[in-house]
């Protein structure tokens, strides 16, 4: 595990590390790039043009509509349980910031191989994956808090995709974990790297797999039931206004980040592109020039976030591409469709592990 370091030196660059990059200020940035490129996409697809004014082609839209909720009246129901209802969206901001703490976009620690988190141990996963759930089980307080039928049908909603969608999402992340012989996101991810071609043919379903999920998950068309203005006015949001509807809102942005940057960490290959090409700059191969010197800093989070864009890509077409599907639908599908191709995917990977690579010699 990653340990501050005892020189104030180090500390102070722990605490940029956290603060500044690649922690809270890199992530909201990119959480708010995430949702311009969103809805631009998601725009294009229905054949409009999407933000346009604030900013370079509208690119500052989600910074003015946040400044915008901030200033709204923050109102309270009068039957609602005050303080969980307030604690909902600052302990869903703080869970969806921890969440990306353990994504690795730059060496933060030398001493370590390889590109790592700013959260980093062995079994991580098994946190991130319990953070997650806890994200979903928020969201059905949150619904319950506010004492709105609306918004308690919303949250009842949330807890059927959540038992619907979790073990499917759970079984293809452990997919790259079987593979890679751990449970730290940072060591999956920098042993995938090194492995076999054949690895990837491999990871090619969990990949889909967790796409589908993880737009169950964040609550995106066609899985947005626990939400859906046309049926329920806005769910288990629909009393939530001002400073705490900002905060839901940016906590929903940066749990895009986080999806969008788990997806390309466990089955793109992180912040690795050039690695793969035999490039040689000023006598050196380019793997040690950017693992050496300040190139890293630069290359790597460029990667790592054109990465990203095409999995938000991705789910932003797939969020244009279909209708919104009832509840029960979206149930039946998860049970019968997504659980078996997970189940299967993960009979595969052992197979091939235990049998196939054998045989062959793949290491």
């Amino acid at each position: 595990m990653q340990i501050f370091a005892s020189t104030p030196l180090d500390i102070l660059l722990q605490i940029l590390w956290v603060l500044v990059f690649p922690g809270i200020l890199f992530i909201t940035t990119l959480a708010l790039l995430w949702e311009w490129v969103d809805r631009k996409v998601y725009a294009r697809m229905q054949n409009r043009i999407g933000p346009l004014h604030t900013g370079w082609r509208g690119i500052l839209q989600p910074l003015m509509d946040f400044f915008k909720l901030l200033g709204k009246e923050d109102l309270t129901p009068e039957k609602a349980d005050g303080r969980g209802f307030a604690a909902v969206p600052v302990v869903m901001l703080v869970l969806s910031l921890t969440l990306c703490m353990f994504l690795p976009v730059v060496d933060v620690n030398p001493s370590m191989p390889g590109v790592q988190g700013i959260l980093s141990f062995e079994g991580d996963l098994i946190l991130i994956l319990f953070l997650s759930t806890l994200v979903a089980i928020l969201i059905i307080l949150a619904g319950y808090f506010s004492s709105n039928p609306f918004g308690q049908t919303g949250a009842a909603r949330t807890g059927m995709l959540l038992v619907s969608f979790e073990i499917p999402l759970i079984i293809a992340l452990i997919i790259p974990a079987t593979l890679a012989g751990s449970l730290s996101v940072s060591t999956i991810m920098n042993t995938l790297v090194r492995s076999s071609p054949a690895t990837v043919w491999l990871l090619m379903l969990p990949f889909i797999i967790f796409l589908i999920t993880s737009e169950a998950e964040l609550e995106r068309i066609p899985f947005d039931v626990s939400h859906a203005e046309t049926e329920i006015v806005h769910g288990w949001q629909v009393e939530y206004s001002g400073k705490k509807l900002a905060l839901i809102h940016l906590a929903e942005d940066i749990l895009l980040v986080y999806s969008a940057g788990l997806a390309t960490t466990l089955f793109l290959g992180g912040p690795y592109l050039l690695e793969f090409i035999p490039l040689r700059l000023f006598s050196v191969d380019f793997a040690t020039l950017a693992a050496t010197t300040w190139v890293g800093w630069v290359y790597y989070p460029l990667v790592f976030m054109l990465k990203s864009a095409v999995v938000v890509v991705i789910l932003s077409n797939m969020r244009a591409a279909f209708a919104r599907w009832r509840i029960d639908q979206i149930v039946r599908y998860a049970w019968r469709v997504m659980v078996p191709l997970a189940i299967l995917s993960l009979f595969i990977v052992q197979v091939a592990l235990v049998y196939v690579f054998p045989m062959l010699g793949v290491v």
